[in-house]
């Protein structure tokens, strides 16, 4: 006698097909994490936090204002002096 009875293919076709549902199951899809997020001691998350580009201390450092000839010191009420010509000069 060769080969499967109708019930023993049958019985076959259905484990394959459990398999492969299984096997898709075990897939990962992107939203799923694979690993837990890795808890940060407490100093570790205040150093991020501190170094992170939009830290609010990185925002609140102020350039000083540019000085140009004519514009008045607002402290002392000096007016800066226009520059001196250097008409046969170059850099």
């Amino acid at each position: 006698m060769t080969g499967y009875t109708p019930d023993e293919k049958l019985r076959l076709q259905q484990l394959r097909e459990l398999g492969r549902r299984w096997l898709k199951d075990q897939e990962l899809s992107p939203r799923e994490p694979v690993l837990l997020p890795r808890k940060m001691w407490p100093m570790e998350a205040f150093w991020n936090n501190f170094l992170r580009d939009s830290a609010a201390w990185k925002k609140s450092i102020h350039n000083k204002p540019k000085i140009f000839p004519g514009n008045t010191i607002l402290e002392t009420g000096e007016v800066i002096p226009p520059m001196k010509d250097f008409p046969d000069q170059h850099h």
